[in-house]
């Protein structure tokens, strides 16, 4: 069974007797990784948990951007990849279903549920809803039951947890999504967009929404899965691309930026991307002008 401590986790669970799921894996990235190329899943569906960080996929042709807490579901035969975005630092769980029938019933239910469920499930796929703690909860035991079975009831426990998973998602598919959060947040991104020259603190963002520090900062994460900082860091990275792309120099574009030197923001930029500034560069052939 692979290590609960490793970087990347996964378990064929076709292979362990559990019809009609596939994969089921984690990881939790610590700095970027190369990007996943583009790959179809045949006759199946992928539930994708992201807990922590966030994360770019092309669906199809469409771009979709996950935050801490979100859910997707990919639908059948279809083509999807992190398009031109590294795998990103996070946390990542996936869980991938047949929906042939001749792979048997899903955890021995009636192949009217089984069929009911699933596509249930698929009429709620590639659109981006919220997530919930509970769930989380019950992906983690879900895993250590896989990698530390403890009696003669571990299958039990982990059908009971499969259909749990699916049930649930399937539930916050469903549920509406609440306006509040997403309207703070608008606010926060465009007030970060404006003074993406200089240092901003969370206490000024707090204010913004008109909390405390203590709230803010739980709040935050609870809806972006990320601290304020590395939110902030995040679009630093984002705008430094367009500002290399304009070929200014690392040194200007770390002094634009608000970083106190261009070595710290060489240090942000790898650990965000996976690459240098100036690895950046000489991949899209750009050059500093001399005079920047």
């Amino acid at each position: 069974m692979p290590n609960n401590k490793a970087e990347r986790t996964v378990i064929n669970l076709n292979k362990l007797g559990f019809n009609r799921f596939l994969q089921f894996g984690h990881y939790k990235y610590t700095e970027a990784k190369p990007k996943l190329e583009n790959h179809i899943h045949e006759d199946s569906i992928e539930l994708c948990f992201f807990l922590k960080g966030q994360q770019f996929y092309r669906i199809k042709n469409e771009l979709f951007q996950l935050k801490g807490n979100d859910i997707i579901i990919i639908s059948p035969n279809t083509q999807h990849s992190t398009g031109t975005y590294p795998e990103d630092k996070g946390e990542l769980f996936w869980l991938q279903v047949s929906l042939n029938e001749q792979e048997g019933l899903l955890c021995n239910l009636p192949s009217h549920q089984t069929n009911s469920l699933l596509n249930q499930l698929t009429k709620n796929s590639d659109i981006i809803f919220k997530g919930a703690h509970s769930l989380k909860t019950s992906l983690e035991e879900l895993m250590n039951e896989l990698q530390n079975p403890t009696s003669s009831l571990t299958a039990l426990k982990i059908n009971h947890l499969l259909i749990h998973v699916l049930l649930e998602t399937l539930n916050l598919a469903q549920t509406p999504t609440q306006e509040t959060s997403s309207e703070r947040l608008e606010i926060i991104n465009q007030y970060i967009m404006d003074n993406l020259h200089r240092i901003i603190y969370v206490d000024e963002l707090a204010s913004l929404i008109h909390v405390s520090t203590g709230y803010f900062k739980p709040w935050f994460r609870k809806n972006t899965g990320i601290t304020p900082k590395e939110y902030i860091n995040r679009i630093k990275i984002e705008k430094a691309k367009i500002l290399l792309s304009q070929k200014k120099s690392v040194t200007q574009v770390a002094f634009d930026l608000g970083y106190n030197s261009s070595q710290y923001f060489a240090t942000s930029f790898k650990k965000f991307t996976g690459i240098t500034p100036k690895s950046f560069l000489l991949s899209h052939k750009l050059f500093p002008k001399r005079n920047s």
